[in-house]
């Protein structure tokens, strides 16, 4: 694919440091204490700009979620270690708790189909099922998971027991999560998933 050149790398540049920028604050401060304004200065533009890149704050929270998982979530091709990095990434997750509460009001508000983050969240657990199914499909090829685990139905369900530990997590009290995502991969995929 050709490199963008001229006004439109410049335009991409800037929407990805806006949305850079969100995703920051939203960290630092939470979502409901950062305005566009503060959003505009820390990426180094104006507010029109913003706005001319996102119609409204929900559009550029949306954008701060998908610079997250640009940053962290595997890409296709890229599988290998996704079931090993469930368990060791939990706990950085539950420490993101501003991140959290941003991407679970979302992931709520999304189950409406007409709701702008409807889009980003179907692409998402598409993502992520792919990137996990095929990690299974590796382990099971290399003997350490039983070739009758169904590599789809294992995935749709390690990815269920993450979001909803985190989100109790979130809502408390405390536990120790991590030693609950890996006691769940071992139940699913055998002792051998995370050896």
């Amino acid at each position: 694919m050709p490199t963008k050149r001229g006004p439109y790398a410049k335009s991409d540049q800037r929407k990805k440091a806006v949305s850079a920028a969100a995703l920051e604050l939203v960290r630092e401060k939470g979502h409901r204490n950062v305005g566009v304004a503060e959003i505009a200065a820390l990426a180094k533009t104006s507010e029109p700009t913003v706005y001319y890149h996102f119609p409204d704050k929900e559009h550029l929270l949306i954008a701060a979620l998908q610079q997250h998982d640009d940053e962290n979530i595997r890409e296709r091709g890229a599988e290998d270690g996704a079931i090993a990095d469930m368990g060791a990434r939990a706990d950085v997750g539950v420490q993101r708790t501003n991140y959290a509460r941003l991407y679970n009001e979302l992931a709520g508000a999304a189950a409406d189909s007409s709701h702008p983050a409807n889009e980003f969240f179907r692409d998402r657990w598409a993502r992520s099922l792919h990137v996990v199914a095929t990690d299974i499909l590796r382990l099971q090829e290399a003997g350490r998971v039983p070739a009758d685990v169904d590599a789809e139905t294992a995935a749709h369900l390690l990815l269920a027991a993450w979001e909803g530990l985190q989100l109790q997590w979130m809502q408390g009290p405390a536990f120790d999560i991590r030693a609950l995502i890996e006691a769940h991969i071992r139940a699913l995929l055998g002792p051998g998933a995370l050896d």
